[in-house]
This record gives structure tokens, sequence and C-alpha cells, in this order.
């Protein structure tokens, strides 16, 4: 139901909103400043790059940018769902709606508490005023183009009703197909302790790879109006942004977890997964490089890679864990140059249509 309200909800808006942006092409530079903005052109990550730098890329897994940033905050995340708020696995074994409901719940509070904490630090209370903000705009209010005119309302309410309905429901898969072994290859950490670990840390890296191409696919034109047209409408981004989708989307964006079907996995590494999916997205959209203590960067949180993607919407489809878009040639680094580059080719291809 849950879903079917969310698609009724965005009927008449979608279109309308889909159209304006394919008519802005201006974009390139830039209309508005910065607030803040990184050293440029954008470094990228060096774990999958050639020639290979093994230092660089051990120091990398190690740093505040990825160890202490995504690893160890989304995994403890996961081992506290999985230890004491998650419904025994035995109950799991038929779909009932108690054990259900409890998942759903759970996450529902996990989230709020999460990304709605993050948008009381910076945008309600500002605790960290503009310091390392990306874009210098307010997010949007009495915006006829959001849910009840502004941009937090209409976030989170895609966010909570759409986007934590499907998170539960590929949650539930995997728990009700480990509770009647339909996924043998479930992984006792006790045995496989090195290889328990490694999956944690490779996880946002596939998921890297899954995001490129399941984005390029979302901005293709009949797919866009419908569906990714919704996450594009912000601009400017806060926590709540970044799981602000249609269902559609929240369907094939959440689908990177279905890679545990495949090889031996835990619970907890399906937990980190989809917690790294939807919280993260508010982390990763929170607008600011970073959160601070006395003026000093401590937790990475948005990365400039992707702010420029929503300025421009046409570059920058995947993120630097794995450098898709270079590959591609939808990189851009910040440069004018770049710019140019993406614009030029844009136009050749457009020529041969």
């Amino acid at each position: 139901m849950a879903l079917i309200f969310c698609t009724i909800t965005t009927g008449f808006k979608v279109g309308s909103i889909s159209r304006a942006m394919n008519k802005d092409n201006s974009a390139g530079q830039n209309k508005t400043p910065w607030n803040y903005q990184p050293s440029i052109p954008i470094e990228g990550v060096p774990v999958f790059v050639w020639p290979s730098r093994p230092v660089a890329a051990i120091k990398y897994l190690l740093s505040r940018a990825y160890l202490f940033s995504v690893v160890m905050p989304f995994g403890l995340f996961a081992l506290i769902t999985w230890a004491y708020l998650q419904p025994a696995i035995a109950r799991c074994a038929t779909f009932e709606f108690s054990w259900i409901a409890q998942m759903y719940v759970r996450n529902l509070m996990l989230f709020v508490l999460i990304v709605g904490g993050l948008h009381l630090y910076f945008f309600t209370f500002k605790r960290q005023s503009k310091q390392l903000k990306f874009s210098g705009q307010a997010l949007g209010r009495d915006d006829r183009k959001f849910f009840a005119r502004d941009q937090v309302w209409d976030n989170a309410f895609w966010g909570c009703v759409s986007g934590v309905t499907l998170w539960t429901a590929y949650e539930v898969f995997f728990m009700w197909s480990y509770a009647n072994d339909l996924l043998p290859f479930y992984l006792d950490w006790r045995e496989h302790p090195i290889w328990f670990v490694l999956i944690l840390f490779a996880i946002p890296f596939w998921d890297s790879v899954h995001f490129y191409f399941i984005h390029r696919l979302l901005h293709w034109k009949p797919l866009y109006r419908v569906a990714h047209a919704v996450h594009h409408r912000n601009v400017s981004t806060g926590p709540w942004s970044g799981f602000s989708m249609h269902p559609l989307e929240h369907l094939i964006y959440l689908s990177n977890v279905l890679i545990h079907v495949l090889f031996a996995s835990h619970p907890i590494h399906i937990f980190f997964h989809l917690q790294w999916n939807a919280i993260g997205a508010g982390v990763s959209h929170t607008g600011y490089e970073s959160l601070t203590v006395r003026g000093k960067p401590m937790i990475y949180l948005s990365p400039f890679h992707h702010q420029l993607h929503h300025r421009l919407y046409n570059c920058n489809y995947g993120n630097s864990l794995v450098p898709m878009d270079k590959l591609f040639g939808s990189d851009h680094d910040g440069t004018d140059e770049a710019w140019s580059e993406i614009r030029s080719r844009q136009r050749e291809k457009t020529a041969k249509v």
C-alpha cells in the first residue's frame, strides 16, 4: 500500500520536474558559487588504479575517510542490530506480521535517529554553521515541486514510507531464506574471521560498481521521468535527501544486496550492506564534507564528487571508490576543462543520433 500511495503522490509532479531539468543546459559553469569547495581536481581513491599503488591503497583503507567513517560505524550498527534488535532466526521461518513489523519499526527508528539527528545538528541547530558546507543555497521551502511544499518533509516522506519499507523487504527476504536453509552460504565468523572482515571492507566497493550502472540506467529518459526525477529535485542536499527516491528507484538501488545470494555471508553483512545503502545515503548527502570537532574534520560525510552530480546532472554517475566514471568518460573532477570535455562528448553523441 505504501508503494501504491507513493506512486500516486508522485504522478502530477515528476513529468514537469524532469522537463524543467532537461531544459537547463547551462549548469556547466556553476550559476551559484560554492560556499566551500575542496582542492581541485578531485583526487580519486588509490585502490583500483593503474599502475597500482599498494601502499597508498592500504593507507586509504585504514584512513578516516574509509575505516573510521564507513567500515567501523556501519559495522557497529550492523553488529548491534544482529545482537540486540533482530528477531530470532527461528521466528523468521514463516512470514508473520509480528517479526516483520519489528524489523520495520527497528529500521525506521534507526533511520530517523541517525538521519534526523544529522539534520538537527547541521540544519536546525546549525552546530557547524557553514563550515565545510558545499552549497550556499538553503533547503527548499514553499516550493510546489515538493510534497507539502517543503524539501525536508518531502524527503523524509519518500525515505520513510517508500525507502524503509523496501529496505525492510530485502532484509525479510534474507532472514526468511536463512531460516529455511535456502541460502546455504551462512558464514560463521568464528571459523572464517578474516573473510568475514574482508567482506565488510569489500561491500562499499561492490556498491560503487553497481551504483554506476543502475544510476546510468536511471538517467535513461523514460526511467528518469518516472522515477529518478524524484531524487533530483534536490539540487542543494541535506541528510534526508540521500534516501529520497521513488519506490521503483528504491527497488533498483537496493538490489545490490542480492550479491549475497551468490557467496558465503552472514546476516551482519546483510544489515551492514542495507544500512550503508539507506543510512549511508543520508550521510553522503548532508552537503557537508566532514563532521568537525573544534574546527577539525573528524568523520567524513559527503563527497564533492557526488555534489557535482546533483548540480550538473549528467556527470559523476558513480562514486570515487571505483573509477567507473573515468573508465566510461563521465568523470568530472571539478575543473572547467573536465566539463568542456564532457559537453563535447555529449554534442558528438547527439550529432550521431
